[in-house]
């Protein structure tokens, strides 16, 4: 079984100063302002910003599906459309609509200036220090109330849709230069949506690195449910706080090589997206992990938050938390015990800031290669 890598390499692309329109619809014209990293599903992915003839919008991000990409492919993307016009939560980035221009399909969504999570923990990596623990609960609350709000979310109808997201992790938590925390990337949600595509027979949808134990053990995920999410959400707060993952703590691995309860985890199964183990090295070490494998990762983080993190992260969903909400409620109750109920948005933005100040300076800068989005990228130049 390998190991995962200190992080996953990620590399912006240069900016481009163009006057290129990516695509048009009606009066407005989508001009590139430059091509970004690939989407987690592979998609082309540009920033662009909407032109009519009496103003300039706000930036917006775009994932692009070519002519010839199967129908299967626009099907899924027209789904995230849909599924995104009952998500209208606050903490939960928008998707705009989907719109057709020269045989391309174009899925238009709200962008967030600033970077995802991923991007914070390698600050913390770059800078020696993890972020505090009130930016972990200000931004585990947001994300736990925009989940809650998913997974209730109804129909024009008032019928539950059921979503569960199946692929948090610290990419698709993004934290904006305002402190505005926003969840993206519904591409792999679950839903009941009437009509929805099944997901094929032997792929196991979304981020398989944070995946819950129940998706990577179950065959096909059968009862899988949002406390999925929970235990997602929890993985991501364990990473932030002190930059460990759970799945690759040298004791997990360890345990996981020795005896163990066979597993049934499909042996031909295979991840959606990209990992650093297949689905049963990971299925593997979703076993083995026990209590006392958090209680060490978690040294030097508060009891109050610890707490949280033991509940959010038991491997059976029946001793988790049963909803997102409550999940929220237990970061707020820890948010007061710990006297931190006044830290905000301004206050997250700001650490932010200091974090990536520090990280400048950093005797470890040329790891800036690591970093998602461009941070640091070589090629386009920031005001520090």
């Amino acid at each position: 079984m390998g190991s995962p890598p200190s992080r996953p390499k990620q590399t912006a692309q240069g900016k481009e100063a163009t006057e290129c329109v990516l695509f048009s619809n009606e009066d407005t014209e989508f001009l590139v302002v430059w091509r970004m990293d690939r989407g987690p599903h592979g998609l082309v992915r540009y920033l662009v910003r909407p032109r009519t003839r009496q103003r300039v919008g706000d930036l917006m991000e775009v994932d692009v599906l070519p002519p010839h990409a199967p129908s299967s492919a626009r099907e899924r993307m027209a789904e995230e459309a849909q599924l995104a016009s009952w998500l209208t939560h606050p903490s939960i980035a928008r998707v705009h609509g989907l719109f057709e221009d020269g045989g391309r399909t174009f899925l238009l969504k709200e962008h967030v200036e600033g970077c995802n999570l991923d991007t914070v923990i390698n600050l913390g990596i770059l800078r020696g220090r993890w972020m505090s623990e009130a930016f972990c609960l200000y931004v585990g609350g947001m994300v736990a109330g925009a989940l809650h709000s998913a997974h209730t979310a109804r129909d024009e109808a008032g019928r539950p849709l059921g979503f569960v997201h199946r692929s948090v992790n610290p990419c698709c938590i993004r934290v904006g230069l305002g402190g505005v925390v926003k969840l993206t990337d519904f591409a792999s949600a679950w839903s009941l949506l009437p009509g929805r595509l099944r997901t094929p027979k032997g792929l196991l949808r979304g981020e398989i690195d944070y995946a819950a134990p129940e998706r990577l053990l179950a065959p096909g995920g059968h009862g899988v449910d949002a406390r999925a999410d929970v235990f997602s959400l929890g993985m991501v707060l364990l990473e932030l706080l002190t930059g460990r993952s759970l799945y690759g703590l040298e004791a997990v691995e360890r345990a996981a090589l020795g005896p163990r309860r066979k597993l049934k985890a499909r042996s031909s199964a295979k991840a959606e997206l990209p990992s650093w183990a297949s689905v049963g090295e990971m299925a593997a070490l979703a076993a083995a992990f026990r209590p006392e494998h958090v209680e060490a990762a978690m040294q030097g983080v508060s009891a109050p938050l610890k707490a949280i993190l033991h509940k959010a992260l038991r491997a059976d969903p029946a001793e988790r938390y049963a909803t997102a909400a409550e999940l929220q409620a237990g970061l707020q109750a820890c948010r007061r015990a710990l006297r931190e109920e006044s830290y905000g948005a301004e206050d997250a933005a700001s650490e932010l800031l200091v974090a990536q100040a520090e990280a400048v300076v950093s005797p470890h800068r040329e790891q800036a290669g690591l970093l998602e989005w461009g941070i640091f990228p070589d090629d386009v130049p920031m005001q520090w």
